[in-house]
């Protein structure tokens, strides 16, 4: 599903800089230089080896900066390092930018690379991202060089990823609660944050890319899309993300709103836990898959704004196929299989986040599951209950998406799927499947782009 993704592109806003018109000044930034971001929900975490979700790793992106980035292209550009080479297939070196600090004034060195590389690589979380590298050598203050066991094709996309983000050495080692209070090198710094309320960043006057033009943001987390909407059209807040349907048209409508529309790398998916109960067969699963019928959810719920998904990884992606066929609606088959399965009557728990979109789409899944005689019960929860009933088994059904950040898709497939992701950390369909996995593993270390596609085809 290529969706539509409505936040006016947040971290090219936060740090824009530069020699732009006076004119183009006074209709970007509010007259008191403070800029009020909203969005569906609060951040859990500004940890960047910790936060799996997108509503966290959003402001994490502004406060932190890493090695290498992507363009809007998803081409890999220089980031704290200025240039980087391939030495050997297993040898990756970084030359990083001299005279670059840290918020609280640090310079940036070769060794807060390999401490936070170290430690990417031990995080339960986001691990898997970085289990390739074996070690970071250190030869001088600006020089890095990372020794992978084995080649890989992943790693360099997975270095463009949020989690890669530099962390500042002397100060994670110093510092007790890092989770909420985040030192990274990038254009904003966290001043406060009240849980429930709001959080405030402030510019990095010293930023290397130059200081940022807005110097205040305020960002807030507010669920309920109406009231999002209506502090956008009255001028109270000045962009919010994640608007869809009734509320996209709203601010379409106006000619003093702008609303920016991008394709998303992402899919929002229906998540089945196949270790609970009658889940556990194959054929209850495909019948569920079979039962919905995913063309109305579009049509209706997110207004033809989206593009039907063909499998976990969007248009875009590496290793991304054209050719990957879903099973698509056929509630007779559904019904067929769940009897031959020997479940005719099956209840079911979803679970959603309190995400208006999100309960919709429950809703018309739940109506359209009844017709093959499964009865869903649905769960709403705040984004960390939600978090910790799907990442600890407790949920059958879940609505969740995955916005694939590094386009690459061993963080697409491997970060949802592979076996050694089970639980919090990604797969929280705890599927287990050692001839999947092993396509994964193999797909992870193969440097030839095309044999790479082919192997997650």
């Amino acid at each position: 599903m290529k969706k539509i993704f409505k936040l006016l592109l947040l971290v090219t806003l936060f740090i824009s800089c530069g020699k732009e018109k006076e004119s183009e000044k006074q209709t970007t930034i509010p007259k008191e230089n403070k800029l009020i971001y909203t969005q569906s929900s609060e951040s859990v975490t500004l940890h960047p080896h910790e936060a799996t979700d997108v509503y966290s790793r959003r402001i994490i992106s502004n406060i932190f900066d890493r090695l290498i980035e992507t363009d809007e292209n998803l081409k890999i550009v220089p980031g704290l390092a200025e240039s980087w080479e391939q030495l050997s297939p297993t040898e990756l070196k970084f030359n990083l930018r001299k005279g670059v600090k840290f918020q609280n004034g640090d310079e940036l060195t070769s060794e807060d690379v390999k401490y936070t590389l170290e430690n990417a690589k031990k995080s339960s979380k986001v691990g898997t991202l970085y289990s390739a590298i074996d070690s970071i050598e250190t030869p001088d203050k600006y020089t890095a060089i990372i020794k992978t066991s084995a080649p890989s094709g992943s790693l360099i996309h997975h270095l463009t990823h949020i989690t890669a983000s530099i962390l500042n050495k002397n100060y994670y080692e110093s510092t007790k609660d890092v989770n909420h209070a985040p030192m990274g090198t990038g254009a904003y710094s966290l001043v406060e944050w009240k849980p429930g309320s709001y959080m405030t960043l402030k510019r990095n006057d010293e930023y290397f890319r130059g200081k940022p033009s807005i110097e205040i943001v305020e960002v807030r987390g507010i669920p309920e899309e109406n009231s999002r909407v209506i502090a956008i059209e009255t001028g109270e807040h000045h962009i919010t993300g994640d608007i869809d349907s009734i509320g996209r048209k709203i601010l379409g409508d106006r000619k003093d709103i702008r609303v920016e529309e991008i394709s998303s790398l992402g899919v929002g998916y229906l998540g089945i836990n196949t270790e609970k109960g009658a889940l556990q067969n194959k054929n209850v699963r495909k019948a569920i898959a079979m039962g919905i019928n995913r063309d109305i959810i579009i049509e209706s719920v997110l207004s033809g704004a989206v593009e039907k998904a063909n499998s976990i990884l969007g248009p875009g992606v590496v290793g991304y196929s054209k050719e990957t066929a879903p099973f698509e609606y056929n509630p007779e088959e559904a019904k067929k299989l769940l009897e031959d399965s020997g479940y005719k009557d099956l209840s079911l728990t979803l679970v959603t986040s309190n995400n208006e979109l999100r309960k919709q789409m429950a809703e018309i899944i739940q109506a359209q599951l009844k017709d093959i005689g499964i009865n869903v019960k649905i769960e709403i929860l705040e984004w960390a209950a939600f978090l910790s009933a799907t990442g600890t088994g407790k949920s059958d059904l879940f609505m969740l998406g995955w916005s694939n950040s590094s386009g690459d898709a061993d963080y697409g497939i491997g970060s949802v799927l592979h076996s050694s992701m089970k639980g919090s950390s990604g797969n929280r369909s705890f599927f287990d499947n050692p001839t999947f996995d092993a396509l994964l593993d193999k797909g992870k270390v193969e440097l030839d782009p095309i044999k790479r596609s082919e192997l997650y085809a």
